[in-house]
């Protein structure tokens, strides 16, 4: 029962901010709605969202270097250092099921984030 709550309330905390109504797909929202406090299920459809989104943010990311040719070289270092700052804000030294579970909600809500920002900077690529 203790998991479910704690679930749900990073689930709530996530779908208040912009990320959620932008970044995250429909089928991850019906997929997490569908766990019913599961740390199982809610594993696999977080790490099947966050290929997607991982997918996404290179895309994003590889268009805004290219537009962005004269600045590549500081970039690639702002993205370097939002790599390790998601290394530092969810990985966290617990290691149980519902650890593992936070980290890879973590990881996902900066990599959505980071897709939107990038996507964001040219509003003509989709």
């Amino acid at each position: 029962m203790k998991v479910w709550a704690v679930t749900l309330m990073g689930m709530l905390a996530l779908g208040t901010s912009q990320v959620w109504a932008n970044g995250f797909s429909q089928a991850y929202i019906q997929c997490m709605n569908n766990t019913y406090g599961s740390i199982d299920k809610s594993q696999k459809c977080i790490h099947k969202e966050q290929k997607a989104q991982v997918k996404r943010l290179k895309k994003h990311y590889k268009a805004y270097v290219k537009r962005s040719a004269g600045n590549a070289s500081n970039i690639q270092q702002q993205h370097q250092l939002w790599e390790n700052r998601v290394k530092q804000r969810c990985y966290l030294s617990t290691q149980s099921d519902f650890a593992a579970l936070q980290r890879a909600q973590c990881v996902l809500l900066q990599t959505a984030e980071r897709a939107d920002y990038y996507q964001g900077q040219f509003v003509g690529i989709k």
